[in-house]
C-alpha cells in the first residue's frame, strides 16, 4: 500500500481540521450517481463491501485514530472503517482487503429530464476504492449497517448503496442515510428484507405473471424460480448445488412442457393452446430483469427463469380468462398484470381466487392493416397561359381579317400584331399545370410514398404468423419480390430490446429524402433517412427507444399503386433518446 501514501499526503490537510459536514438533501432517486457508493453483499460467513469514496469525502470514511497516534498516520489502515456493520447487536471487525485509486465505475442511470438546464457532475472523476470483509462465526438474525453520521444523527456524506444476499438482489439503488437493519432469510435469500420498507427492489415477488393482449398476439409471460419449478415437477437433479449448461437446457424443455399444459387460458370462449413457448434464464438486479447469456455454471438455489407463451391471433380478442394452477409453497398470492393497447392493469391471483379475466372495453379501436399506397406522383409544368391565350386570339383576328374586305384587312392586321406584341411582354406570367405520372419527379412525392410504405412495414412487423405476414406484405410488395423484402426487413429493421423482445414501431418522424434515381421503366430508387420510435418488452418491463435508419427503397407504380420492389438498409442506429421530444421514457 506504499503507492497509496502519496494520495493520503495530498489530503492530509483535510484531516487536521475536519469540517462539520452538512447532510445533503437526498433526492428520491439518483442514488446510482451518488458521490460515494457501496456495493454490499451478505454471504454465508461474512459481509463484503466494495466502497467507492469521492476524494473530497474521504475524511468522513476514516475510523478514529487510536489514542496517541497521529491522525494523519496509518490512513490506509483506517479508510472505509467508519462504515459500521453489526450482527445481532455486536459490531463486526472490518478487514481491509484492497485499497487503490481508480476511475469511478459507470452505472446505468435512470432517465431524469434536465428541463433545459445543464446537468453538472460535481463528483471527482477518480475515487478511493476499498474492499472490506466483516466476518461472523454464526449466521445472524439481524445485520445493521450504519453510515458515517454527524452528532445530530444526520449523514455526514451521501452514500448510494445496493444490497444482495448470496447473489439475490435485496434492493435497487438506494441511499444509506441512517442505520438500517436487514433480516436475512438464510433458507431462502429471496425473502431477506430490511426493516425499512423503502429499502426494497422492484420485483418483490418470486413468482409473477404478465398477460399482454396485442393486435396479433396474446402472450402469457411468467417469472419463476428454479426451486419453485422443482416443487411443481420432478427434475431429477439429485443433490447437486451447481448446474451446467446441458442440465439447464433440459430444465427449460421440462418447463415448456409443464407450462404448456398448466394455467389454462380461454380466448373468445375457446380453449387456447400456445403456438410457441420460450424459456430464458433471468436475473433480478438494480436494472430490473436482465436476460442472461448461456452460463457454464448456474447456482441451483438462486436460478431464475422466465417463460413466454404465445397465442397468435388475427385481431384483438373480445375477452379472455386464465385459471392459475401453479402456486409456490412460500406464497399464496401471485401478482399479475394484464396489458392491452390502452394500458396495463395490475391484479392478484390467490389460491382462493385463482381466476382472472379481461374484457375488451377499448373504444374507437382501428385494427392495424396494411394499405395500398395510392399516393399521387404527378409532373408539374409551367405554362405561359396569357401568352397562349393572346396568340390564339390574334390568330382568330388574322383569320377574320383575311375574310374581310380589302379595306378592312389593314385594321385587322394592326390589331393582331398589337396583340402578338402584348403576348410577348406577358410570357413570364405562367400557371402550373399538374399531370398524373408513373414516375417520381420531386422529393415531396418521394417522401409521401416512402412514408406510406414505412407505415405498412411497421404494420406488417406486427404479424406473428407466416400466412398473415404474406398477406400483409402483398398490399405493398409484389409477389416476385416478397421473399427478398421480407428477409431485409428481418435483417435490417427488426429491433431486439434488452429483454429479448422484438420492438414494434409506434411512430415515424424526421423523414428526409436524400436522392431520387429514376429508372427507365417508370420506377425509382429512393435514398431516405428517418427516425422510428419503437417500444416493447417482456415480464412487465417496457423499453422505449428511437432508432435512426438510412436505406435505399426501390419503388414502382403498378396499376395506380406504389410497390416496394427492393429494400437495402444501410444504417440502423440506436439513439440515446428514449422517445421523441414530449414522449415518455
Amino acid at each position: 500500500m506504499t503507492v497509496f501514501r502519496f494520495l493520503f499526503a495530498v489530503v492530509t490537510f483535510n484531516l487536521l481540521t475536519v469540517p462539520s459536514a452538512q447532510a445533503d438533501l437526498l433526492p428520491a432517486n439518483g442514488a446510482e450517481t451518488a458521490r460515494n457508493f457501496a456495493e454490499i453483499s451478505v454471504q454465508e460467513d461474512r459481509v463484503k463491501i466494495a466502497l467507492e469514496i469521492d476524494l473530497k469525502d474521504m475524511p468522513a470514511f476514516l475510523s478514529k485514530a487510536p489514542a496517541g497516534v497521529d491522525p494523519a498516520a496509518a490512513l490506509s489502515e483506517r479508510v472505509g472503517k467508519a462504515l459500521n456493520v453489526s450482527a445481532d447487536g455486536v459490531n463486526l471487525v472490518p478487514e481491509i482487503q484492497h485499497v487503490d485509486v481508480r476511475d469511478r465505475k459507470t452505472r446505468a442511470a435512470s432517465f431524469r429530464p434536465s428541463y433545459g438546464f445543464a446537468q453538472q457532475d460535481e463528483r471527482s472523476t477518480q475515487v478511493v476504492f476499498v474492499t472490506l470483509d466483516f466476518p461472523f462465526d454464526q449466521k445472524p438474525e439481524t445485520i445493521t449497517f450504519t453510515p458515517p453520521l454527524e452528532p445530530d444523527g444526520m449523514p455526514s456524506v451521501p452514500i448510494g448503496v445496493i444490497f444482495d444476499h448470496q447473489g439475490v438482489a435485496v434492493t435497487d439503488y438506494r441511499f444509506l442515510s441512517r442505520a438500517e437493519t436487514l433480516y436475512p432469510n438464510w433458507d431462502d435469500p429471496w425473502y431477506s428484507r430490511f426493516e425499512n420498507p423503502n429499502l426494497t427492489r422492484h420485483h418483490k415477488s418470486a413468482l409473477m405473471s404478465f398477460i399482454s393482449v396485442e393486435p396479433r398476439e396474446v402472450r402469457h409471460e411468467v417469472i419463476f424460480r428454479l426451486r419453485d419449478l422443482e416443487g411443481w415437477t420432478d427434475l431429477g437433479l439429485g443433490d447437486v448445488t451447481s448446474l451446467d449448461a446441458d442440465q439447464m437446457e433440459q430444465i427449460k424443455i421440462r418447463a415448456v412442457e409443464l407450462f404448456s399444459e398448466s394455467n389454462p387460458m380461454v380466448i373468445d370462449g375457446s380453449p387456447a393452446t400456445p403456438a410457441s413457448a420460450r424459456v430464458d434464464q433471468l436475473s433480478v438486479g438494480v436494472e430490473g430483469l436482465k436476460l442472461l447469456e448461456i452460463k457454464d455454471r448456474t447456482d441451483r438455489s438462486t436460478a431464475m427463469l422466465g417463460i413466454i407463451l404465445s397465442y397468435p391471433r388475427n385481431e384483438l380478442p373480445e375477452n379472455l380468462s386464465l385459471s392459475w394452477t401453479l402456486f409456490a409453497q412460500d406464497t399464496d398470492a401471485i401478482p399479475i398484470q394484464i396489458s392491452d393497447p390502452a394500458g396495463a392493469v395490475p391484479g392478484q391471483i390467490t389460491k382462493g381466487s385463482p381466476e382472472i379475466s379481461w374484457t375488451n372495453y377499448i373504444v374507437n379501436w382501428t385494427d392495424p392493416r396494411t394499405q395500398l399506397v395510392t399516393v399521387s406522383a404527378a409532373t408539374s409544368y409551367k405554362i405561359p397561359a396569357y401568352t397562349i391565350g393572346l396568340l390564339t386570339f390574334a390568330l382568330l383576328l388574322a383569320i377574320v381579317g383575311m375574310r374581310s374586305g380589302s379595306g378592312r384587312r389593314k385594321g385587322w392586321a394592326v390589331a393582331a400584331v398589337s396583340i402578338c406584341i402584348a403576348s410577348g411582354f406577358l410570357k413570364t406570367a405562367t400557371m402550373d399545370v399538374v399531370l398524373p405520372s408513373n414516375s417520381i419527379q420531386d422529393n415531396e412525392a418521394a417522401a409521401s410514398i416512402t412514408y406510406a410504405i414505412l407505415e405498412n412495414v411497421a404494420v406488417a412487423q406486427l404479424e406473428t404468423q407466416t400466412p398473415q405476414l404474406a398477406t400483409a406484405l402483398s398490399k405493398f410488395v409484389l409477389a416476385e419480390h416478397t421473399n427478398d423484402v421480407k428477409a431485409e426487413i428481418r435483417r435490417g429493421m427488426t429491433v431486439a430490446l434488452p429483454s429479448g423482445a422484438k420492438a414494434r414501431v409506434n411512430e415515424i418522424a424526421n423523414l428526409t429524402v436524400e436522392n431520387i434515381n429514376s429508372s427507365t421503366d417508370g420506377g425509382a430508387q429512393v435514398l431516405a433517412r428517418w427516425d422510428a420510435s419503437v417500444s416493447g418488452g417482456h415480464w412487465g418491463h417496457m423499453h422505449q427507444r428511437v432508432v435512426s435508419y438510412r436505406a435505399f427503397l426501390d419503388v414502382q407504380n403498378n396499376k395506380g399503386a406504389w410497390y416496394l420492389n427492393g429494400l437495402t438498409v444501410l444504417e440502423a442506429r440506436m439513439n440515446n433518446a428514449a422517445s421523441f421530444p414530449g414522449g415518455n421514457s
